[in-house]
């Protein structure tokens, strides 16, 4: 259960804390294959984890192209998150739009009582590869619900494809 496919829907916030900002993570949902990872996902976090049915392609296209699909189930059928890259990786400049998305080493959630939970996360500096193409093939409206929809439907603003890595997830504490 280390080693998994995940889909997430997410937006950043910042923090001051005594010690300086902190960049956070929170996240609207979580797809994820496997119903004991969603299942201690909400119950250690609250997390909004969901379970389906999940597959992925990662296909090396020629030496500088790479095509990612990650596809999902739902009543609806297969809904489709995808993206061609190109060029060699990288690790991003610490000032492009690839790091601030990447380097994010704080989440933080809302508990059942109101309060907010904040958890370190730790992992490597994430390489990263430039998009040709990208686009995520869903009914968002369904699945996120209509405050998200508009923002979902069409090409997307930006996208890149980062390695990723195992990450670490520490025990949260609650925010006054």
């Amino acid at each position: 259960h280390r080693h998994f496919d995940e889909v997430n829907l997410r937006f950043y916030v910042r923090r001051n804390a005594p010690e300086g900002v902190r960049r956070g993570v929170v996240f609207v949902k979580e797809i994820v294959p496997r119903r004991a990872i969603a299942w201690v996902a909400r119950w250690r976090y609250n997390e909004n984890y969901v379970r389906r049915r999940m597959r992925h392609e990662d296909e090396i296209v020629s030496p500088t192209r790479r095509a990612v699909v990650y596809e999902w189930r739902t009543r609806g059928g297969w809904n489709r998150l995808g993206i061609q890259a190109s060029g060699p990786s990288r690790v991003p400049d610490r000032a492009s739009e690839e790091s601030f998305i990447t380097e994010h080493y704080w989440g933080y959630v809302g508990q059942r009582d109101g309060s907010t939970l904040e958890y370190q996360v730790e992992h490597p500096r994430w390489r990263v590869w430039r998009a040709v193409d990208a686009g995520l093939d869903c009914d968002a409206e369904r699945l996120y619900g209509p405050a998200f929809a508009d923002a979902l439907v069409g090409a997307p603003h930006s996208a890149f494809l980062a390695e990723g890595s195992e990450v670490t997830v520490r025990r949260g504490r609650t925010l006054a």
